[in-house]
């Protein structure tokens, strides 16, 4: 098992990394909140990793979150029948895991609802399933904070359309749902973590 991955940061988007480690590039899927912790192109970091193994086809995936917290929440929502990595990654997308424990503590899981993959039903499964497992905000945590980066319209569009790729969306889905926010006007004072957030969320 792979506890976590220190090295070089080579590449960085909300959805991936490539992190060098010993002469190795290691292409890491991570949520949008651990993106936004990761620091700059070249900098040494640590991503706490969680490796999934598909059986069908076979694949080997590693995913990277920003601290053992996020992770743990990571591996509580795969751990309800019938949800998989890439949804709980696309959850812990729309929103950091500090709110989706609070959601759970309260039994509303309606947000969860305009999370792609995530219908009512399932919704309602991880409410009832995790309530009692992370039903309880630790004290003192607090949602990480999310820095402001400002691109130009296409490029900053490009890279909201790859992460909602990433996140299970086709190129027309992702084209479509860029297009319902980049006529905002606070489109280019908005960070790209925090579009994609609004738009995972359906406002």
């Amino acid at each position: 098992m792979i506890e976590y991955i220190k090295g070089k940061l080579v590449s960085k988007k909300p959805a991936s990394a490539i992190v060098e480690s010993n002469g190795i590039g290691y292409l890491v899927n991570i949520t949008v909140t651990a993106s936004d912790s990761l620091g700059n192109i070249g900098d040494e970091v640590t991503l706490i990793s969680h490796l999934h193994i598909k059986e069908n086809p076979f694949g080997v995936v590693l995913y990277g979150f920003g601290d053992e917290n996020e992770r743990e929440c990571f591996r509580q929502i795969i751990s309800v029948s019938g949800i998989g990595p890439k949804t709980a990654i696309g959850i812990l997308s729309a929103m950091n895991y500090i709110e989706f424990i609070d959601l759970v503590a309260k039994g509303n899981y309606l947000p969860l609802t305009s999370i792609p993959g995530v219908g009512k039903k399932t919704a309602e499964r991880l409410a009832l399933e995790l309530k009692d497992k992370i039903g309880k905000t630790e004290q003192g945590i607090s949602p990480p904070a999310v820095n402001s980066g400002k691109f130009n319209v296409l490029g900053k569009s490009s890279e909201i359309i790859h992460a909602l790729m990433v996140l299970g969306y086709n190129r027309l889905e992702a084209d479509k749902m860029v297009r319902s926010v980049s006529a905002n006007a606070e489109f280019m004072n908005s960070s790209v973590e925090d579009l994609i957030r609004e738009i995972l969320r359906g406002k």
